[in-house]
């Protein structure tokens, strides 16, 4: 076993016995008692924060199921975990009518606060307090200014005793993204209710913090994956709205980083506003979020992409590749080893495709999603480009340490008007195989043609005869069809298109998609596989519209 491993492992228990203190301690009468909170003079109201409709819930299942129990409603437990943690997170609370259903939500938070007043671990998890605060604050006319001051009074205390506690504990958000949403919540706290200026100001210097954490040199998000990078842009910009709506100052470094972090969004972002699908994200359309910011007056300049993701745009058509290294391990907990892999759309429809992550799923499937089969790009006898560590223990305590990770090698980038020309290489497979892999696209506009030419290089003559698969995912609603001449024909949204590979065999592959949030959804893959026999292996390949 590697002595990394075993630092590993080490960290991992070390970190697994301090939780086990530490919820000991939190359920302690002593700590209960030393969570003392300041009596509020004035409460303000800071509701009218309209962004935050991209938190709350897209529909109104956890409300109905509110409505439906009333009293009942935290004694179910036959939902699973998580449909528990989300009724707990109050982000369905936006959905009461208030004309109809005020004193509904009232008694179903009385009834709540008289079971849960004192620390308990899932329910006073740092991520549900973050989602509980602010939508107990930004609902303020059912909750801290509604209008039985017995229920005020109850409320506002558990308010700030559970914004004591997070302050406290910020640090035991393991997602960074997550830690910022949390530290938002915490500067709505203090900015609605009189004299907790010293909250204000200690929470924008922990954001501060927090920000260069989680950026590169360029502005772009340590994990590699967009959708953190969109997440991150919209918690900042509601963080800057909550302080204009407050009337306190905004920090010029957060009005400095909001700019370069939607730079870098809106230069990676598709025509149709959905984000592509590289190391952990799902799909996500933007299009909300993009309409309130504009009216805020927010613009982006998207011309210049310093980032390592190779993105070329000619006419209808969008191409994207992931060139980037792998992330530390603290930002690796949903990376995806997809490198080298790219997506293709064209009028909006995507055509070529990643799988997305499972990460919401079962962690079978979750494995399955990080694995490079999972993603448009070569697999070598079904190894992955990046190894993972699958440890439960390892995952939760530690993260998803990479065992052996992919780094690249070269990569070049060109555009005119007609061609966009995306080259790299990685080396993922030269520790265990001796071998390189380079991918080489060149994107025709005038034609609607996409040519590929991917080159395995073997170092050493003993490690030939390995087997490789390309694979290029399609969307759930596409169609495949296989012609006797071997090419695969691809039907989606009123577009055709074919695919052809010349010097390898093509076949049609069942697959996964994983992007939703809801649900797993069967599809396909076009698959050249192939032995090879050869230092140099260039396999040819291309996709043309055909209507």
């Amino acid at each position: 076993m590697k002595v990394s491993f075993i630092k590993l492992w080490l960290t991992a228990l070390w970190r697994y016995g301090k939780e086990q203190i530490r919820n000991i301690y939190f359920n302690s009468k002593f700590y209960n008692k030393s969570l003392k909170i300041e009596p509020v003079a004035r409460i303000y109201d800071i509701h009218n924060i309209h962004v935050l409709a991209e938190l709350q819930d897209k529909d109104n299942k956890n409300y109905l199921l509110a409505k439906q129990f009333k009293k009942n409603i935290w004694k179910i437990n036959t939902l699973k975990k998580n449909k528990i943690n989300d009724l707990h997170k109050f982000s369905w609370l936006p959905l009461i009518d208030i004309k109809k259903d005020k004193e509904l939500s009232k008694f179903i938070i009385q009834e709540w606060l008289d079971l849960y007043s004192n620390y308990k671990s899932d329910i006073w998890h740092p991520t549900t307090i973050a989602y509980r605060l602010i939508f107990w604050i930004t609902s303020a006319p059912i909750t801290i200014r509604n209008e039985d001051l017995i229920f005020r009074s109850k409320i506002t205390n558990i308010v700030l005793k559970q914004a004591l506690h997070l302050s406290k504990n910020l640090s035991l958000i393991r997602s960074k993204i997550d830690r910022i949403l949390a530290t938002f919540s915490l500067i709505l706290v203090s900015t609605a209710f009189e004299g907790y200026k010293k909250l204000l100001d200690s929470s924008l210097k922990k954001l501060n913090d927090q920000i260069k954490d989680v950026l590169d040199k360029q502005g772009l998000i340590k994990s590699k994956n967009l959708e953190d990078q969109f997440w991150l842009l919209h918690h900042l910009i509601i963080i800057k709205e909550s302080l204009r709506t407050s009337q306190n100052p905004v920090p010029e470094t957060l009005e400095d980083f909001i700019e370069i972090i939607g730079k870098n969004l809106f230069s990676l972002l598709y025509s149709n506003n959905t984000l592509p699908l590289f190391n952990g994200a799902k799909h996500y359309d933007c299009t909300n979020f993009l309409q309130f910011i504009k009216l805020k007056g927010y613009k982006f300049n998207s011309d210049n992409n310093e980032t390592n993701f190779l993105f070329g745009k000619i006419k209808k058509l969008e191409i994207i590749m992931d060139a980037n290294n792998p992330p530390p391990d603290e930002f690796a907990q949903n990376y995806q080893a997809g490198c080298l892999s790219f997506e293709l759309l064209n009028a909006g429809v995507k055509i070529i495709t990643n799988t997305g992550s499972a990460n919401n799923f079962s962690k079978e499937l979750a494995y399955i999603s990080q694995s490079t089969a999972a993603q448009s790009s070569l697999v070598i006898n079904d190894t992955s480009s990046c190894q993972f560590q699958k440890s439960p223990l390892l995952r939760k305590y530690y993260g998803n340490a990479l065992l052996e990770k992919s780094k690249i090698i070269k990569k070049e980038f060109s555009q005119d008007k007609v061609v966009a020309t995306l080259r790299a290489a990685h080396n993922g497979y030269e520790q265990k195989y001796a071998t390189l892999f380079e991918r080489h696209l060149v994107l025709n506009g005038e034609e609607t043609l996409l040519n590929g030419v991917d080159t395995i290089s073997v170092a050493k003559n003993e490690y030939a005869f390995l087997n490789f698969s390309l694979r290029f995912h399609v969307m759930p609603d596409a169609r495949l069809i296989q012609t006797n001449g071997g090419d695969v024909l691809i039907s989606i949204k009123n577009q055709g298109w074919k695919f052809q590979c010349k010097n390898q065999d093509v076949k049609i592959e069942n697959s996964l998609y994983f992007a939703e949030k809801e649900k797993v959804q069967e599809t396909t893959c076009i698959v050249i596989e192939g032995t090879l026999k050869q230092e140099i292996n260039k396999i040819i390949w291309s996709l043309e519209k055909t209507n």
